[in-house]
């Protein structure tokens, strides 16, 4: 996976998400107190932090969870698709443990997130959570960055090691086969007799 410098790809996807995230928050009608902008500063953040997915997978992992939990808190009951992409970057770079373990505590810090924003019940805060983290989501996002960081290794394995290095062996083999088969063809004592015959002097002629 390239970890070169942030691209104008990179800034695009990260923009266009943070769009979503901020159009869907904008969506609920809030107010414009102090909370509701930490809100729309966190949905921003979250999505604007994917442009360096590819240099820094685990440090983005990080914001964009931290972003989520803390919109969440903030009352924005919006999906954390930024925090999706970054499970993928993560996974592809095989950052798998990392992944795992941020995934875990971001399915029990979303719960209470949603109790901190004022819902009193347990039941209705779950669900929530569920809606804003799907649990197959994530884990199609881990599997799918799983897949191609296996593909790609796969690949550059293939690129190292071409058909025709690969051959050269096998190659040696069958010429060192050919020659002992004409070692045996000819046995020792014949190829003495023969060279000792080619070695006698003629004889007189006669008349």
């Amino acid at each position: 996976m390239s970890r070169g410098r942030i691209g104008v790809r990179d800034w695009a996807i990260a923009a266009g998400v943070a769009a979503i995230l901020l159009v869907t928050g904008l969506s609920g009608q809030h107010s414009a107190t102090n909370l509701d902008l930490l809100g729309y500063a966190l949905l921003t953040a979250g999505g604007l932090a994917l442009a360096a997915r590819r240099r820094a997978p685990v440090p983005v992992l990080a914001v964009t969870g931290l972003c989520a939990v803390g919109y969440q808190a903030a009352a924005f009951d919006v999906p954390a698709v930024a925090y999706l992409f970054a499970v993928y970057a993560a996974e592809r770079a095989g950052h798998r443990t990392i992944t795992v373990a941020t995934s875990v505590i971001m399915l029990a810090a979303l719960p209470l997130a949603a109790m901190a924003s004022g819902l009193h019940d347990t039941g209705e805060a779950f669900a929530r959570a569920r809606g804003v983290l799907e649990l197959a989501w994530l884990i199609a996002a881990g599997a799918a960055g799983e897949a191609l960081r296996q593909a790609e290794r796969r690949a550059g394995r293939g690129r190292a090691h071409p058909r025709g290095d690969r051959a050269a062996p096998r190659q040696r083999g069958a010429a060192a086969h050919r020659a002992g088969a004409a070692r045996f063809a000819y046995p020792p004592d014949l190829r003495h007799q023969g060279a000792g015959r080619s070695r006698c002097p003629p004889g007189p002629q006669a008349g």
